[in-house]
C-alpha cells in the first residue's frame, strides 16, 4: 500500500511465525532481503504488527545479533526498524500493538541506533490509529491481527466495539480531479482527454525535472500534497514554482494515478499482465502491444501520454538515475492493481516487467493504434 505522502508501505507480522526451533532462519533472512530489494531504493514506510510474537516463536537475542551482522550496509535498518541502524530512505516505522518485549528490545539496540532514526518510530495501540498516517484500506492485515485488535478494544470498553456506520460519500465537485473516473474528468472539462492535473504536472516536469536525480523516488510533505490536491479539486490554479520542490508535482502525478477508481490499465488486464513472465522473452513486446490494444480508447490515450513522458525521463537516466527499470518499480502499482485486496509480492515482478517494457519500447508498442482526438 501507500502512506499519505505516496511512499510505499511494507508490512511485517509475526502472527504466523512457526516455533523458533522449527524456523529456518537462513531462509527467513533470504526472504526478508528479497522483499526489501523491491523497495529500498525509494522512500518507504514500515508497519510492524507485533501481535503473534510469543515465547515459543520469539527469536533469540543470539539470532537477532546474527541477523544484524548478516545484513550489509544496503539493508541497514530495513526490517523492523528497531533492529538496525538508520537509513535515510526509511521515513517512518509504525509498531502496532507493542508489548513490553518490543520496548525492552528497543532499549537493547538503542545504543547502536542513531537518535535521528529513533525519532521515526511511532507506537500505535490500535489499528484505527493507522488511518491518520496511511491508506489503511490498502494494507494487507492478517485476520488474526484484526481479531486481536477487536479484543483489545472490547477489553477497553467492556464489550466488543460497535459497528461504525460510514456516512455515504459526498458527490464530487464539478472540478474534481482526484478519486473520480477519467470519463468524469473529461465530461467536466469540455471533452479534454488528458486530465488537467496530469497535463500540468507532466508539462512542469518536462521543463524542470527531467535531469533531477531520483525523480519520482522521493516523497513530499503530506500536508503540502493535501493542499495541492484541494486546489485542483476546487478548480483553482496551481503554480508549482511557489513550492520550491520538484518532487511535489512528481508525487501529485503518482497520487492522481493511484486514486483513480479503476487503474489506468484496467482491472480486466490484471491477469493478462501477470502472465507476461511466462511469455518467451523475444515475444514479450508483442504481447504487451496486444494487451495495450485491448484498452478502452480513453485509457489508451492517457496511458500513451504518460508512457511517452516516462520514456523521456528514462532517456535522461545518465543525469536523473531513473532508468526504465527504476521507473517501473515506482509506477507499476500505480498503473495496475487487483480488483480485490492488494497485489502480492510475487505479482510485483510481472507488473514491474510489463511497465518496464512499455517504457523501454514505447515507440514500438504504441505505434500501431491511432485514436481519433488523440
Amino acid at each position: 500500500g501507500d502512506d499519505n505522502s505516496g511512499r510505499k508501505v511494507i508490512t511485517f507480522s509475526c502472527c504466523r511465525m512457526p516455533p523458533s526451533h522449527q524456523l529456518n532462519h537462513t531462509r527467513l533472512l533470504e526472504y526478508l532481503k528479497y522483499t526489501l530489494d523491491q523497495y529500498v531504493e525509494n522512500d518507504y514506510t514500515v508497519v510492524y504488527f507485533h501481535y503473534g510474537l510469543k515465547s515459543l516463536n520469539k527469536p533469540s537475542l543470539k539470532w537477532l545479533q546474527t541477523a544484524y551482522k548478516e545484513f550489509d550496509r544496503k539493508y541497514a535498518s530495513k526490517i523492523f526498524g528497531v533492529l538496525f541502524q538508520y537509513k535515510k530512505n526509511l521515513k517512518a516505522l509504525y509498531v502496532v500493538h507493542p508489548t513490553n518485549f518490543i520496548k525492552i528490545l528497543w532499549n537493547i539496540f538503542k545504543p547502536l541506533i542513531s537518535h535521528k532514526f529513533g525519532k521515526k518510530i511511532t507506537y500505535l495501540n490500535y489499528l484505527s490509529d493507522l488511518r491518520e498516517h496511511l491508506k489503511y484500506d490498502q494494507l494487507n492485515i492478517p485476520q488474526e491481527v484484526i481479531r486481536h485488535d477487536e479484543k483489545l478494544r472490547g477489553k477497553q470498553k467492556g464489550k466488543l466495539p460497535p459497528v461504525v456506520k460510514i456516512p455515504p460519500p459526498r458527490p464530487p465537485l464539478p472540478t474534481q480531479q482526484f478519486g473520480v473516473s477519467l470519463k468524469y474528468i473529461k465530461d467536466k472539462n469540455k471533452g479534454e482527454l488528458i486530465p488537467p492535473v496530469m497535463k500540468e504536472t507532466v508539462s512542469y516536469l518536462k521543463r524542470k525535472g527531467l535531469q533531477v536525480e531520483g525523480l519520482f523516488r522521493r516523497s513530499a510533505s503530506i500536508q503540502t500534497i493535501k493542499d495541492v490536491q484541494k486546489l485542483y479539486n476546487q478548480g483553482k490554479s496551481v503554480n508549482f514554482d511557489d513550492y520550491h520542490d520538484i518532487h511535489i508535482p512528481a508525487v501529485i502525478l503518482k497520487t492522481f494515478l493511484r486514486e483513480l477508481p479503476q487503474p489506468l490499465l484496467t482491472f480486466e488486464c490484471y491477469d493478462h499482465i501477470l502472465g507476461i513472465t511466462s511469455v518467451e522473452s523475444s515475444l514479450r513486446v508483442t504481447r504487451c502491444k496486444q494487451i495495450i490494444q485491448g484498452l478502452p480508447e480513453h485509457n489508451y490515450i492517457v496511458l500513451k501520454y504518460l508512457i511517452c513522458f516516462l520514456h523521456m525521463v528514462s532517456q535522461e537516466s545518465i543525469y536523473n538515475r531513473m532508468t526504465a527499470s527504476s521507473l517501473a518499480c515506482v509506477f507499476g502499482l500505480n498503473l495496475i492493481w487487483p480488483s480485490k485486496g492488494t497485489a502480492s509480492l510475487s505479482a510485483l515482478v510481472p507488473l514491474n516487467l510489463f511497465t518496464e517494457l512499455l517504457i523501454d519500447f514505447y515507440a514500438n508498442i504504441f505505434n500501431s493504434r491511432t485514436v481519433p482526438g488523440e
